[in-house]
């Protein structure tokens, strides 16, 4: 059941969307007319074709970005198109965009590109290259997609302070290879990344690879090993009170266990966040939840309607999807007939829609509920469909599951010869799986060990500057010893009373200094950062140490100015006790030459 909702949100829910607010267009638009320069105007395009693409409404996100492009062309500030040809909107598509959504994300991003080249910018040339990978892999074309990365690495050799730009790089370096069911290097190249994300203290990188290290265990079925990961990100972002990374780690941990209390979760963050996006993202995957496991139609449909932002965000997606989500409700509340009616009237939408993805779900799904309705040779037209596709991809393991189903159909039919052709194909990819399945744990054993030795990597750099700090402030404590040591000395000598003074005074600083560096980092730790916690804190401390310094400051001061140690020092000459030590050997030595003398 986990395997078919995670299918379900992978088909749906790569974009965000809610029925565009007439109000809001209106705003926008006026914000437009009393923009004062280029930059305005161009930022409120921006933010429009934005809220747009939140809508999955994508020609009228790309009408506005070319609207912003044909200003910021004629504009004379060169330094305004960066927001638009780099803008969310030109990735933002899923398994039901058109081939024409996918060639105006390439043409904007080549624009970003040639953008870069002409201001020098090797950050905005490298991560346009990595925008193109990314929408080279997220159709498939995994040579094109390592290409643009291997140039992304070229304009980042040229270039200094790189490192959010390099931990992006090697994070859809990991997502291309992860895509390509190459998990020892996808894991490595993640490592990577987080080490930089982690030495440069990039809290938001660490939570984004932390979810990739999440993906990439469940495409294992190691669920325990993803929540994990995902329960590290938010005990990161709930520390560093990210509120944005908690509702994704919520959202990320509903999706694998498929448990409700998560996305309610979800649900009440994106309320008091007050971003549509947010909290639009949250109801569908409620809805989702509503359909796979409650298995009501009528409670689901309930949900679907008392959320009209739904039903728009399905209708801006494709034609077809809102009838392919009324057909999946029927489904699986076991109402097969209402299903496949609804089934029916999406499949040339869907067909036209030409993603041998998309479609080969479709087939899959048609197949299955017809099998469920007792409409055999029905199901065995679509399962041999999907098999064709399936042979096509080399999808092993879709062609074992349909070859399976559809020898067991034909057995039931007294067919056999057809029965045991197709058995003998499930049992040739079954035997490839469970070789696989092999390779599978090898590969997580290896996945283990690398990220073993990138803890125990953290661990030592951690220790090694443990020590040093250790060091350190044994070093700072001998020093202050020594500082203390020779004011006393000093006091021993006839001085002025401003040599003493001021020696004492840096002495005191040193001290106190030294106790406030001792407990700044259990007060960070305590406060969690709050910066109004930390003030307070620092107050109360500073309100008990100064009396105390001025306390001891005054009383030792009386003490270094008065004349008991000068009488201590005239009591106890060193050079008297010299001089005395040197007597006393003297004299034995007399009384040893006399011994022998009369021996």
């Amino acid at each position: 059941m986990r395997k078919i909702l995670s299918s379900i949100i992978i088909l749906l829910t790569c974009t965000t969307a809610f029925p565009q607010d007439p109000q809001q267009i209106l705003i926008f638009q006026n914000r437009f007319a009393k923009a004062e320069n280029d930059a305005d105007r161009i930022n409120v395009l921006a933010e429009q074709a934005e809220y747009y693409g939140i809508f999955s409404l994508n020609e009228k996100a790309d009408s506005m970005l070319q609207k912003a492009l044909n200003i910021a062309e004629l504009s004379t500030d060169k330094t305004i198109p960066e927001k638009i040809l780099f803008n969310t909107s030109a990735t933002n598509f899923n398994l039901w965009s058109s081939t024409q959504t996918f060639e105006k994300s390439i043409a904007i991003l080549r624009k970003g590109l040639k953008y870069a080249e002409e201001i020098d910018n090797r950050h905005l040339e490298a991560r346009a290259y990595i925008k193109l990978a990314e929408i080279y892999r997220r159709r498939n074309y995994f040579d094109e997609a390592f290409e643009f990365t291997a140039k992304a690495f070229s304009a980042l050799a040229n270039s200094k302070n790189n490192d959010s730009v390099e931990v992006e790089l090697y994070c859809e370096l990991g997502d291309i290879y992860l895509a390509k069911s190459d998990a020892v290097a996808a894991c490595k190249n993640y490592n990577i990344a987080f080490e930089c994300a982690y030495r440069n203290k990039m809290i938001k990188w660490q939570s984004k690879i932390y979810h990739r290290f999440a993906d990439l265990y469940n495409t294992f079925n190691n669920t325990e090993t993803a929540k994990d990961y995902l329960m590290q990100s938010l005990k990161l972002n709930t520390n560093n009170k990210d509120i944005g990374g908690i509702f994704l780690d919520n959202m990320g941990l509903a999706r694998i266990t498929n448990k409700r209390e998560y996305i309610e979760k979800a649900m009440a963050i994106a309320d008091t966040m007050h971003l549509i996006k947010y909290t639009m993202a949250a109801k569908r995957l409620m809805y989702y939840w509503f359909m796979v496991e409650g298995k009501n139609s009528k409670a689901t449909f309930d949900f679907l309607n008392a959320n009209p932002a739904l039903i728009q965000y399905f209708e801006n997606t494709n034609i077809a999807a809102l009838t392919w989500e009324k057909a999946n409700i029927y489904k699986y509340a076991g109402n097969y007939d209402s299903a496949l009616f609804y089934y029916r009237i999406a499949e040339p939408d869907m067909i036209a829609a030409k993603s041998q993805g998309l479609v080969s779900v479709m087939y899959s799904t048609m197949a299955e509920t017809y099998l469920q309705n007792n409409e055999p040779d029905k199901a065995k037209d679509y399962y041999k469909k999907t098999l064709e596709i399936a042979v096509k991809f080399n999808q092993v393991k879709t062609i074992a599951e349909v070859s399976g189903a559809l020898s067991k159909l034909l057995a039931g039919k007294a067919d056999y010869e057809q029965a045991y052709h197709y058995g003998l194909q499930a049992d040739s990819a079954n035997a490839i799986i469970q070789s696989n399945a092999g390779k599978d744990k090898m590969v997580l054993m290896q996945m283990d060990r690398e990220n073993n030795k990138q803890e125990m990597d953290r661990v030592e750099i951690a220790n090694k500057l443990a020590r040093k700090n250790n060091l350190k402030l044994m070093g700072i404590t001998i020093s202050i010893t020594i500082f203390f040591s020779l004011m006393v000395f000093i006091g021993m000598f006839e001085v002025s009373k401003t040599v003493i003074k001021t020696v004492g005074y840096f002495a005191f600083i040193s001290l106190f200094e030294f106790i406030v560096l001792l407990l700044d980092h259990p007060i960070i730790n305590f406060t969690k950062g709050d910066l109004v916690k930390l003030w307070l804190c620092k107050i109360v401390l500073i309100a008990l140490l100064v009396p105390i310094q001025h306390y001891l400051e005054k009383h030792l001061m009386a003490y270094l100015q008065s004349k008991d140690l000068l009488l201590a020092r005239r009591s106890f000459s060193i050079k008297k006790w010299f001089t005395k030590k040197i007597a006393i050997t003297k004299t034995a030595e007399d009384n040893i030459e006399d011994t022998a003398g009369v021996l």
